[in-house]
């Protein structure tokens, strides 16, 4: 929502009195991309994160965010009141344990196989009859299939272990979102081409679930931001709800790019300086010190693999180094760091896309990566990586 809507919305709360009650509330989540997820960065980040943050902006609300596991913010939501809990799927035996707003996205339910099972399932009565389906416990998943009648069910405690079973053959069908395929398969560093869609089942939808202790104004405070943030200012324009849920379902393009030229020099450098004194230099990368990250353009920074796609150094994120990154995709489901390092062992330098999220923008952004083959004091080949967000057209 922009300028004049969202102050007279405040306004009208205000005068209304309806304004979210005093105190801090806890906004509880969980991993479940992309809906809501911690990116590679440490930010909780995704569709719904970021509409309920653009709900606390417009109300005015003081509030944290947590990432729990489901089922402890499922239950602790119930239980303490100036709680909430997003993005929860609204159903009818749910109804009168919490309060809601809502929808803030949905989720369309895929039951999905390992590829080249040949299984086929036309209906609900057609997946009864396999052996197992993995589900994720407590999940709005596996909670409509027992209403369904289904007892074929393998409970796990999240998704990505519900893909793990499936591609290791442990059990027959896995019931999913399609929305969340690439991000939920990229936790376990599984290829989504390895398995596929074979009925779907539903579309499930999203709210913010509080608990029902909440003040009925605070409830319909929430509502009606929400309600505003669905509106366009005109027409031809999208509201800020359907440019969100757009940002995680297609990535896009940014604007004023960095020169490809600098993206190059600054690789060139830090090949020269790994080859020169390859501890040193990964001490300052880790440190995110100048040049290997730039001050000014957060966007512009270092990272190093080793030949085994193992991230050796990182002056963006330094947690992930140490971490083998080989057979783990981007969002959107390539596999661009194995391709970097084969590229850079086999022809020493080049370019490769992919997809990453941008340091203060909502959603995914196409990226192109520099990388440069270099042996390192150590006489250890590294591959130093700098990437850039890509302009429209290029």
């Amino acid at each position: 929502m922009k300028g004049l809507a969202g102050v007279l919305l405040a306004v009208a709360i205000l005068a209304s009195g309806c304004a979210v009650s005093a105190g801090k509330l806890l906004i509880v989540t969980e991993e479940n991309p992309p809906y809501n997820f911690t990116d590679e960065r440490g930010n909780i980040t995704g569709q719904s994160s970021e509409i309920v943050r653009a709900i606390l902006k417009q109300t005015g609300s003081d509030a944290a965010i947590e990432m729990k596991p489901w089922a402890e913010g499922y239950d602790l939501v119930q239980k303490q009141p100036g709680t909430m809990l997003y993005s929860t799927g609204r159903m009818d035996f749910r109804e009168d344990l919490f309060k809601w707003v809502g929808p803030i996205g949905f989720a369309d339910e895929w039951f999905y196989a390992r590829r080249g099972s040949d299984i086929k399932i036309s209906s609900l009565d057609d997946a009864r009859k396999v052996k197992s389906i993995a589900v994720y416990r407590n999940d709005s998943n596996q909670l409509y299939l027992i209403e369904k009648g289904f007892t074929n069910l393998d409970v796990s405690e999240n998704d990505s272990q519900c893909i793990k079973k499936l591609v290791e053959g442990k059990v027959d069908l896995w019931l999913g979102p399609s929305e969340g395929l690439h991000f939920i398969a990229y936790n376990v560093g599984i290829n989504p081409a390895e398995i596929e869609p074979v009925s779907y089942v539903r579309r499930a939808e999203w709210y913010i679930a509080f608990n029902r202790q909440t003040a009925d104004t605070t409830i319909q405070a929430w509502q009606k931001a929400l309600d505003e943030l669905k509106k366009a200012d005109k027409p031809e324009e999208m509201s800020f709800y359907d440019s969100t849920i757009t940002a995680y379902a297609l990535p896009r393009y940014t604007t004023g790019s960095i020169n490809k030229d600098i993206v190059v020099q600054l690789a060139e450098q830090t090949a020269r300086d790994i080859a020169a004194d390859k501890g040193g230099t990964f001490k300052k990368i880790d440190a995110g010190q100048s040049p290997y990250r730039d001050k000014e353009r957060p966007d512009l920074y270092v990272y190093v693999f080793d030949k085994y796609v193992t991230e050796a150094a990182n002056a963006n994120n330094p947690a992930v180094v140490g971490r083998n990154l080989k057979g783990v995709p981007d969002m959107a489901g390539k596999l661009f760091r194995d391709a970097i390092v084969e590229n850079a062992l086999k022809n020493g330098s080049g370019w490769e896309d992919y997809v990453f999220t941008l340091p203060g923008k909502i959603g995914l952004y196409y990226k192109s990566v520099y990388y440069k083959l270099v042996t390192g004091s150590d006489s250890k080949q590294y591959i130093v990586c700098v990437g850039r967000y890509k302009d429209k057209p290029e």
